[in-house]
């Protein structure tokens, strides 16, 4: 398990290498088996923290299993997200600059060309706003059940849509790997960075279905032919 506990740290201090988080904001969680998963502590210094204080959480509960630490406060958000998609060993949350931009915004990020196509064949989809309400109670649950309404809603199969933008928040990835939660925010903030900077040039831009299709399609799903394998999501 401690193995599993040291990845977690290196996991949340790439966040920092990459840019995709400042100061102590961001979080990443890694699963240990179907009950267990290990997350990031709140508000920690990880030059200064032991991995072996992670806290490692109960799927099931819900409930603290391990650790005197206290688990990041999106901690009920990463439950949801395991609770609803079963394959997923990771999930990151960072506040990187374009991914939030767009999601402060409340735009979903248009699909404009083959390197967003690479990841998702749709736009970045970003959740409906909290009501007051939700947000009184229960804020970090309910922030994981406007994703999970959110991928319903639309149909996304989470397998192939990786991440989300949670409106005036930020973003949330995951992976089907220890590594891919990470992977895929720093895909994320790529493509946000990207999205953002083609519509400055260019507002009526667009791109045909058929080479969103195509590339998606190389990398994804049964006739997948990109690299070394089929079926490549992260």
């Amino acid at each position: 398990m401690n193995n599993i506990k040291k990845k977690c740290l290196l996991e949340n201090i790439k966040l920092i290498d990459l840019n995709l988080c400042f100061q102590n904001f961001g979080n990443v969680s890694l699963k240990i088996d179907n009950d267990r998963f290990v997350i990031k502590p709140s508000g920690v210094d990880l030059n200064k923290i032991d991995y072996r204080d992670f806290p490692i959480i109960s799927i099931k509960s819900g409930n603290i299993l391990e650790g005197k630490l206290n688990p990041s406060s999106d901690t009920k958000t990463h439950l949801i997200l395991y609770k609803n998609f079963k394959n997923i060993t990771s999930v990151a949350h960072t506040h990187s600059r374009f991914a939030t931009i767009w999601a402060q915004s409340k735009k979903e990020i248009p699909i404009l060309g083959t390197t967003h196509a690479d990841y998702w064949n749709v736009p970045i989809p970003i959740t409906k706003t909290m009501k007051k309400s939700e947000i009184k109670n229960n804020y970090e649950l309910n922030t994981g059940k406007k994703i999970i309404e959110l991928m319903k809603s639309k149909n996304l199969d989470y397998k192939f849509c990786p991440g989300v933008l949670v409106a005036s928040h930020g973003p949330f990835t995951w992976g089907l790997s220890h590594e891919g939660a990470v992977t895929n925010a720093e895909i994320l903030e790529y493509v946000s960075n990207l999205a953002f900077h083609t519509i400055l040039l260019n507002p009526k831009t667009s791109v045909n279905n058929e080479i969103i299709n195509k590339h998606f399609k190389r990398k994804h799903g049964q006739n997948a032919y990109y690299g070394q394998g089929k079926n490549i999501a992260k």
